[in-house]
């Protein structure tokens, strides 16, 4: 499939109001990206923005360049997900990128919870996601990888999957993870990377404040007890907080575990449990 290259953008900064909500206090938004006006689905935490973030083209076709931007003022908690799965559409011999930024101020909360990614038959994409989070706030993020369509019988039929994610404080580097997957040069399925495994969850959270240690090994006992994945959590450098992996079989599988290590992330953080998100 084709379609005219777009330059998405979507950019969005949040503070704290009168009444102790996670106000929206800017946008910008350029087609493909757009977003739900912000929504307060928690009853237990009544002050924090769920946002959600749409793209009206059914996917990301090649050519695409996406930028979101999410800037969190002291004391603002923000939740950002997708309304869906993000569909990578086949490329024919171009590709896609998208850059994520969140600037987290000191105080404040940010999780980004998007929906899995499946790639199709020849799509090829690159996302970069950088996090700059000060003194005393936290930043979880997640993602899921699918293999791709497999009711369509494709399983790592795409070119490429090229994700990064840098972990900032006042523009020092903290942490780098990447994930690098090229399924026409290397089985994505062989030992030392899926290990026969289909789906793979990556779950950061960045809290320098806290205990690490505690953090990581609470997440990962979590995982220890979730049956059908391979799983487990560790430090992050320099005290930053905490990372999880996880291989499973089955989407549900992938699901499960990933609920469990963000309910067990928030645990660990002194948090709610985990918000009622509707899709």
């Amino acid at each position: 499939m084709t379609a005219v290259d777009q330059e998405g953008v979507l950019e969005l900064a949040f503070g704290r109001d009168g009444r102790g909500r996670s106000a929206l206090r800017a946008r910008r938004q350029r087609f493909p990206l757009r977003m739900t006006v912000p929504l307060y689905l928690d009853a237990a935490d009544p002050g924090m923005a769920f946002v959600y973030v749409q793209n009206p083209t059914g996917g990301v076709f090649a050519g695409d360049r996406l930028r979101v931007s999410v800037s969190a003022q002291a004391g603002a908690r923000v939740h950002l997900t997708t309304q869906s799965a993000t569909k990578l559409y086949r490329m024919d011999g171009g590709h896609a990128v998208q850059e994520l930024r969140f600037e987290v101020a000191p105080g404040a909360y940010v999780e980004h919870v998007p929906d899995p990614i499946i790639p199709q038959a020849g799509a090829a994409f690159r996302q970069r996601t950088v996090a700059d989070v000060a003194p005393g706030a936290a930043f979880l993020a997640a993602e899921t990888i699918a293999p791709g369509r497999r009711a369509g019988g494709e399983r790592f039929a795409y070119e490429l999957l090229d994700l990064r994610t840098e972990v900032r404080r006042a523009g020092r580097e903290l942490c780098v993870d990447a994930v690098r997957l090229q399924p026409r040069r290397h089985d994505p399925l062989r030992a030392g990377a899926l290990g026969g495994r289909e789906y793979l969850v990556t779950l950061m959270v960045v809290a320098p404040e806290r205990d690490a240690a505690a953090l990581a090994r609470h997440v990962d006992e979590a995982l220890r007890a979730e049956p059908g994945i391979l799983g487990g959590a560790g430090e992050l450098p320099h005290g930053a907080g905490a990372a999880a992996r996880v291989l499973a079989s089955a989407p549900l599988d992938a699901r499960r575990a990933l609920l469990a290590a963000w309910r067990a992330a928030r645990e660990a953080l002194g948090a709610l449990p985990v918000p009622p998100v509707r899709k």
